[in-house]
């Protein structure tokens, strides 16, 4: 039953609401659909096999004779009269758009003067909060629509007045949208390696290059820089022109946007450090610092363990120790509730390891059974670490061997992180054979260690050498 799932989903404030929006004659004319909402409203709703035909119509009309189209129209009542609430709710919450429609409404009836006094009121909104993004542009052209539109029906011809706003206006909200969209549709694209047409994207950007005025507006600027960031990611000017960008977009845009444009200006510079260009460690960092102040990292008030471990992991590679304890320690609370004390300990060990406080590091990672696969992995290659600069060669021994059974059987890992894993291992035990002063073996084990593609920890073993 179609229904169910719908139901399911429910807040306590939504059946109070919809049994209102069932009992309203507007809405719903059948008496039966309020019997059927009542009996779902004091039920569970997980098991739909509970809910038969036969079982529901002995309910609903204990007197009459089975007819299973009765019940299945009663049903079917019940579910569009949930689906127009559902609709309504999303509507009544959008109370600019439940303003256009009313200059819609007034336009179609001719209420020249109520149609004046609403689109005045709409402009003076619109002026007075902050939000200049993409969304917003879209609501300026229907606007502009609308003047148009009122302006034929009302003087039998467009008012030239009306004609330049209305044809900016399309300009302009066609091209934020299209660009914001196509940063959306490339990172995509770039994960799941498939070819995607991006039809007038081309003509777009030849658009706003041939009228610089547009890049004066953000959502614009920022979605053109954005998107040329994305897709020539080793050029560094669009990166930095979408940096100084952020702190008007962070005035002028939703929480939700503003993440995704971090993300992008993130990705960005994960790609650069992935090509060793460790200038861009400071860029990340700044862009995190900046992040949390906004709360982008924040969703439905947790942070995820990803973006937990990739914060910290760029401030120790920064030697930025006393701010990483203090993000550890505040944000802690923020992690999932599941993933918590694993994602805390965790970095908190590196956070010593990378100290080379070793006697707290340890038993954090040997107390820990990390239930990510990465986690798990770069706790192991830690340990390795640790027993090497300490000396301690049998529980080293012990640990590579497990951790090469580990590589095996763990199909979760990929090919990549398994070749990277297996070569830190055997690097690791060419290190550990290696007698001592032997300086031409080990400029030759240096050498091929830089030049293996695939190597997990390859800085640490250089260094090592």
């Amino acid at each position: 039953m179609k229904l169910l799932p719908i139901l399911a989903s429910f807040s306590k404030k939504d059946w109070h609401w919809l049994q209102k929006f069932v009992n309203s004659p507007i809405y719903n004319q059948h008496s039966a659909v309020i019997r059927l909402f009542e009996f779902f409203r004091k039920r569970p709703l997980d098991s739909e096999k509970q809910y038969s035909s036969d079982f529901l119509h002995k309910k609903l009309f204990p007197e009459a004779p089975f007819d299973t189209a009765k019940t299945h129209h009663t049903a079917n009542y019940l579910l569009r009269s949930t689906e127009d609430f559902l609709a309504w709710d999303e509507w009544w919450q959008d109370e600019p758009e439940r303003q256009r429609y009313l200059l819609q409404a007034c336009r179609h009836r001719g209420l020249d003067r109520h149609f004046a006094e609403t689109l005045q009121k709409l402009g003076h909104n619109i002026e007075q909060q902050p939000l200049r993004d993409a969304d917003l542009y879209r609501f300026r052209y229907r606007l502009a629509f609308e003047s148009y539109q009122h302006s034929i029906q009302s003087e039998g011809h467009s008012a030239a007045e009306h004609l330049q706003p209305f044809s900016d206006w399309h300009d302009l909200s066609f091209v934020a949208e299209k660009l914001k969209n196509a940063c959306g549709i490339y990172s995509h694209k770039r994960l799941l390696h498939t070819e995607l047409d991006l039809g007038l994207l081309p003509a777009v950007l030849e658009f706003v290059r041939a009228r610089p005025a547009l890049l004066e507006h953000t959502a614009v600027a920022v979605y053109f820089h954005g998107y040329h960031a994305l897709s020539e990611p080793n050029e560094d000017a669009h990166f930095f022109a979408l940096k100084n960008l952020l702190e008007s977009a962070a005035s002028k845009f939703t929480l939700s946007e503003l993440r995704a444009v971090y993300l992008l200006a993130v990705n960005f510079c994960i790609h650069r450090i992935n090509l060793r260009q460790e200038n861009y460690l400071r860029e990340i960092f700044d862009l995190y610092k900046n992040g949390l102040e906004l709360s982008v990292f924040i969703e439905n008030s947790q942070i995820s363990r990803f973006t937990y471990t990739n914060i910290a992991l760029t401030a120790f590679r920064l030697r930025e120790f006393e701010w990483a304890h203090g993000f550890l320690l505040n944000y802690r609370d923020k992690l999932p509730e599941t993933q918590r004390q694993g994602a805390f300990a965790f970095n908190l060990a590196r956070y010593h390891c990378e100290r080379g406080d070793y006697t707290q590091a340890m038993p954090l990672l040997l107390e820990m059974d990390f239930d990510d696969v990465l986690h798990n992995l770069t706790a192991k290659a830690m340990l390795a670490k640790m027993y090497w600069e300490t000396s301690e060669i049998n529980a080293l021994e012990n640990l590579l061997t497990s951790f090469s059974v580990y590589l095996r059987r763990k199909r979760q890992v990929s090919d990549q992180l398994r070749t990277g894993y297996q070569n830190f291992i055997r690097f690791v035990r060419r290190l550990q054979a290696m007698p001592p002063g032997k300086k031409a073996a080990r400029a030759a084990l240096r050498e091929e260690i830089a030049n293996t593609a695939l190597v997990a920890e390859k800085d640490w073993l250089l260094r090592m050498l």
